[in-house]
């Protein structure tokens, strides 16, 4: 029986399951993050068509944005919030309209949509924005946050090592040729100083590794904090495993670090892949299959880093980042409705 990869007691991090019915496959539609899923359900449905924004710079649920745009018997709706937004389709059947209402020719109103979308909507917060340069700046609002650049840690343990200390601890040096042919497969070696961008690509993003072997090391400092500035605050982080011992994840000092994984060389030409996510990290797509193994061929190459992709993305809906990021975006909502 083969040693297990991680060991995870003591710390907060768990194994992520495997799924003996998925196979490995290429890049498809969850590499899109929900905010250019947005964007582009907006362009297609509202810019440039004759659609109401309505703006609230304050509300019970904070500053909002929602459009809302009538075709061919269905409503769209696009309601933003500083947690996100939601993309809601409703038919006009479904939406109650007062006897009123319907007497005086008046048709369905912002509370009686709204009550059909989600009733905790605060209509009576919102008013109507005729300003024509609103859609523009709704959608370089979501721009703003969709994330094409990432960063991840990439790390080294060989024999009889199992901890922080000890990936810290190997130079460049010390690491093996599989080690080496695994950077190649990942991605282009590039010197940091003048470098102008991102080499690692997929599908659109754009990828880099800090190479813990590559950081400058201090054989006088046993933490090795100038490399542990750097991967210490990557979300995601790459360590390939040549020990017989299994990591211990309980040795993670960074708060940054929200998931771990592990590759190790088997058969020569092939690799298998454990990772480990942080408590209130959900989970992430694509699944992984078991057992997880996988080529140095582009598909598996695509599948890797679209799942490290994923893992940071994910992260961020954790407890740790979750409020910042909504305050951020409360922020530019708020900019957006005030302005008009």
């Amino acid at each position: 029986m083969a040693t297990p990869a991680a060991d995870v007691s003591g710390s907060e991090f768990q194994v992520l399951p495997t799924n003996a019915a998925v196979k490995i496959t290429g890049v498809h539609e969850s590499l899109l993050q929900e905010c250019e899923k947005d964007i582009i359900w907006y362009r297609e449905n509202f810019f440039g068509k004759a659609h109401k924004n309505y703006l609230a710079v304050e509300s019970s649920q904070g500053p909002l944005a929602i459009s809302v745009i009538f075709d061919d018997g269905t409503y769209k709706v696009l309601v933003r919030t500083s947690n996100g937004s939601e993309r809601q389709t409703v038919n006009k059947s479904a939406v109650a309209v007062p006897w009123w209402r319907r007497v005086i020719g008046a048709g369905v109103g912002l509370p009686q949509l709204l009550s059909a979308v989600s009733p905790s909507l605060p209509a009576r917060s919102l008013r109507l924005s005729r300003d024509l340069s609103v859609p523009s700046e709704l959608l370089a609002m979501e721009e703003r946050q969709v994330i094409r650049s990432y960063k991840f840690g990439l790390a080294y343990i060989g024999s009889q090592q199992s901890s922080e200390a000890d990936l810290f601890a190997n130079t460049h040096e010390n690491t093996s040729p599989a080690f080496r042919q695994f950077q190649d497969f990942l991605g282009e070696i590039i010197e940091l100083k003048g470098w102008k961008g991102y080499r690692a690509g997929l599908d659109g993003y754009e990828i880099m590794f800090h190479v813990a072997t590559f950081l400058p090391f201090n054989d006088k400092d046993k933490q090795q904090l100038e490399r542990k500035r750097h991967i210490g605050n990557d979300i995601v982080v790459v360590i390939f495993s040549e020990s017989d011992r299994p990591f211990k994840l309980g040795t993670i000092t960074s708060q940054q670090n929200h998931v771990i994984a592990i590759v190790q060389p088997i058969d020569g030409e092939k690799y298998r892949l454990t990772m480990a996510a942080k408590s209130g990290v959900p989970q992430f797509t694509p699944e992984l299959p078991e057992p997880t193994t996988f080529g140095r061929d582009p598909v598996s190459r695509d599948f890797l880093l679209h799942k490290l992709v994923n893992g940071e993305r994910a992260s961020y809906r954790s407890p740790s980042f979750a409020p910042k990021i909504a305050r951020t975006r409360g922020v530019l909502l708020h900019d957006v409705a005030s302005k008009h």
